[in-house]
């Protein structure tokens, strides 16, 4: 799906588009998992897939400290462990989870709003 951005700052990553086995991130094409914040981007994330996602990979993305944490879980809608939860709301920040084309586009209006989102996306068909 392609996404019409009102904004755009060159600065910041911003999701164009995304399928389900690709994210365009400006003119760049990523074929795997992704983690995103407006001034990050980290590729090849949890290859195995959003069955093995778990606490421990979400440290680094808390040392981000961002407000608001979205978890896109693919084509479905998939809940973490309550662990999983309970961590990061000890953290003080928010967590959302959504299928990945809801959490795509919520990343972006929260980049477009000034809000410190980091974005935890698995494609559909992981």
């Amino acid at each position: 799906m392609k996404i019409e951005l009102d904004t755009e700052n060159v600065n910041f990553h911003k999701i164009t588009s995304y399928s389900d086995d690709s994210f365009q991130i400006k003119d760049k094409i990523v074929k795997t998992n992704i983690i995103i914040s407006k001034d990050r981007l980290i590729e090849n994330w949890l290859d195995d897939g959003y069955q093995h996602f778990a606490m421990q990979h979400l440290n680094e993305v808390i040392s981000w400290r961002p407000e608001i944490i979205l978890l896109g879980t693919g084509r479905d809608l998939s809940f973490p462990n309550q662990e999983v939860f309970s961590y990061i709301n000890s953290k003080n920040i928010g967590f959302e989870v959504m299928d990945t084309g809801a959490a795509c586009r919520s990343y972006n209006l929260l980049i477009d709003e000034g809000r410190n989102a980091v974005a935890c996306l698995f494609l559909a068909g992981n």
